[in-house]
């Protein structure tokens, strides 16, 4: 008997193995959300914001307290890398709730994977995480902010999926399924060692609900389109195509020089005035007085309309700056706005808004940061608000 035939006997006698359970992966819906549920996100939202902001600014006071970098407390890092947590959670509500103004721009995809993949190594220790990016890839047809968000939250939702599955593989390729090529980004996340799994419910999980949601809706309406498949105990991937961004067009000659002997616009001189702080969180009118009165202003804070506007009618020449906690401070039907009016029309307003750029009606001139914000971006925007003539 030759060892050929030998070895197919042996073959032939082992036992055929028993097929290893596996169905096909279970696609993913949205379920419908309720009118009231995306209400109940955005009052959750406009309540983080203002604790991000207080927090946050109690945190760098810890920070710069530190005589040397070296003896800076770690707990004060810890709590900047909670806030940030905190500050994605807050974007992902006011995104399911609908809050959130669309944004234009493109994305370049290598730094946006990588932005990415240190967050995802925060968000879950020990993730395995590949990514190849092929030699050359278009931009996404969409806002830097908006397509990192909407990837954060689908991985966040993946890991919810397949909770303690550690192997995170990202794919990227131009699609043309569709009239127009899209950028295919999939991202398949699979247990290191394969077992059966049982059938779950994913949308049981309120969690994984907000999550794929924020998701999904960033996605769309920016023309891209979410699919999504689950195999329980084994892997769940996502495929994610987004609209390629547009070629900019080419310029047609020189640009044209700058016309020489033109004299700068000078900056306006003004006397420093006071400050006037309307704000109903005390944590937040704290960090916002702390930071005035380092610019050297002479700070009054204030809860509520009432004594904004006693203020004002008293003295309103002591005032160069009104801050106002929400824009609705401005509807026309409020007695602070009819205040300014009369008695501080050049008053200059600056707005913690929850969401972009508000517009009020019969105030154009507005300037804005969106809440939460931290120390950095409160000073760079009050540096400039004030510095405005």
């Amino acid at each position: 008997m030759t060892r050929e035939r030998r070895r197919r006997r042996v073959l032939d006698a082992e036992p055929t193995p028993a097929p290893t359970c596996a169905p096909d992966p279970v696609p993913a819906q949205l379920p419908s959300v309720s009118v009231d549920a995306r209400q109940m996100a955005m009052t959750l939202a406009e309540e983080l914001a203002n604790l991000v902001s207080g927090v946050e600014g109690r945190a760098h006071r810890l920070i710069e307290a530190a005589p040397h970098r070296d003896q800076l407390p770690r707990t004060a890092e810890a709590l900047l890398a909670s806030l940030q947590r905190l500050r994605t959670l807050h974007s992902k509500l006011i995104t399911f709730g609908r809050g959130r103004p669309a944004e234009q721009g493109v994305t370049p995809i290598p730094a946006l994977i990588d932005r990415l993949s240190e967050e995802l190594q925060h968000l879950q220790l020990g993730l395995e995480l590949r990514w190849e990016p092929p030699p050359t890839l278009p931009e996404i047809g969409a806002n830097p902010n908006e397509v990192h968000d909407a990837l954060l939250f689908l991985c966040a939702a993946l890991l919810r999926a397949e909770h303690g599955a550690t192997h995170l593989a990202i794919a990227c390729e131009l699609c043309f399924a569709s009239d127009e090529p899209r950028v295919q980004l999939e991202f398949a996340l699979e247990w290191r060692a394969e077992a059966c799994g049982s059938a779950s419910d994913l949308l049981s999980d309120p969690n994984f609900t907000l999550d794929l949601d924020a998701a999904d809706h960033l996605i769309t309406r920016h023309g891209g389109n979410l699919e999504i498949r689950h195999l329980p105990g084994r892997s769940v991937r996502a495929v994610v195509r987004w609209p390629v961004a547009a070629t900019p067009p080419v310029p047609m000659g020189p640009l044209l020089p700058a016309t020489p002997g033109t004299p700068a616009r000078r900056k306006a001189e003004h006397h420093y005035g006071g400050a006037l702080v309307l704000e109903s969180d005390p944590s937040v009118r704290a960090m916002l007085a702390s930071e005035l009165k380092a610019m050297e202003r002479a700070v009054f804070t204030c809860a509520d309309g009432a004594s904004a506007r006693s203020f004002l009618e008293a003295t309103p020449d002591r005032f160069e700056i009104l801050i106002l906690d929400h824009p609705h401070r401005l509807d026309g039907g409020d007695e602070l706005a009819a205040t300014i009016r009369s008695v501080a029309p050049d008053l200059k307003i600056f707005v913690l808004a929850p969401g972009q750029q508000p517009v009020v009606a019969g105030w154009p001139g507005l300037h804005h940061i969106q809440k939460p914000f931290g120390v950095h971006e409160l000073r760079r925007a009050l540096a400039s608000v004030l510095a405005a003539g």
